[in-house]
């Protein structure tokens, strides 16, 4: 194993890894059994300031490895009682999407009731993807900062159903989003 330094080789490196393990099932289909950031990195300092940005691109490598490699996944974790102080109050840990701690700071700052209150690094988190395919997927890639979602797949001319893709409303409010295809409707 070779020590991997620089924002693009670490991504590199991550694609590669779930790469091998991809092509060492022999084609059969490959679920990652939870992956998941530690968010009490640089010694919590996320938790005085709010900004989760090294989190946030911390997960997204995570994701964009899967997608690149169109693996299945579960994320690791959700915990409702998750705090700054406790983590997720197991072994430790501080995994959690979720804080009770940032949900407080979200509701003081957009009231009471935001969906999306106590969520840390949803800008990672929260991507589009495809739910059901009218064919064979041939890549996928979201890219948080743009806000772009590219989805290849090879039509299967004996599928009637169409593809759908989710949208989180979270990075397009309202349904604010524009689509393109290269063959067939939407």
């Amino acid at each position: 194993m070779k020590v991997v330094v620089g924002r693009r080789r670490v991504q590199q490196s991550f694609i590669t890894q779930m790469r091998r393990l991809r092509d060492s099932s022999g084609g059969l289909p490959t679920l990652i059994g939870e992956f998941g950031i530690a968010f009490d990195l640089n010694n919590k300092r996320a938790y005085a300031t709010g900004n989760y940005q090294a989190q946030i691109k911390a997960i997204d490598r995570n994701f964009r490895a899967m997608e690149a490699n169109l693996l299945s996944y579960t994320l690791w974790n959700y915990n409702p009682d998750n705090t700054h102080a406790r983590g997720d109050q197991w072994n430790g840990e501080d995994f959690s999407i979720y804080s009770v701690d940032d949900a407080d700071a979200r509701n003081a700052a957009a009231g009471a009731g935001d969906l999306n209150a106590g969520g840390r690094a949803l800008e990672a988190v929260l991507r589009p993807y495809a739910m059901r395919t009218a064919g064979e997927p041939l890549s996928m890639e979201w890219d948080y900062r743009k806000k772009v979602f590219k989805y290849t797949f090879r039509h299967d001319s004996q599928v009637t159903a169409p593809t759908e893709i989710f949208v989180p409303e979270w990075h397009f409010p309202g349904g604010a989003y524009e689509v393109e295809v290269s063959d067939g409707s939407y």
